[in-house]
């Protein structure tokens, strides 16, 4: 199994970008921080948004909830 190993280890380490968005599948995403409860915080724009031509996340979506039961033992 060495070589093919090998093979996934080069393919992604080549790290072919999108030619719309530049990313590639292992590259970072810009971090969009989101507040359900608190909509006027926050990433301006849609979080979710996808690249068009590779079908990519272009961020990486952070969600902020507060949780106001600390204590409880729920999960």
């Amino acid at each position: 199994m060495g070589s093919i190993d090998s093979r996934l280890r080069r393919l992604e380490e080549s790290g072919d970008s999108c030619p719309e968005c530049g990313l590639s599948a292992a590259a970072r995403r810009p971090i969009a921080v989101v507040y359900p409860d608190d909509s006027d915080k926050g990433f301006d724009g849609d979080p979710h948004e996808v690249c068009a031509a590779c079908g990519e996340s272009l961020y990486t979506v952070l969600r902020v909830v507060y949780d106001t039961d600390r204590g409880e033992g729920t999960s």
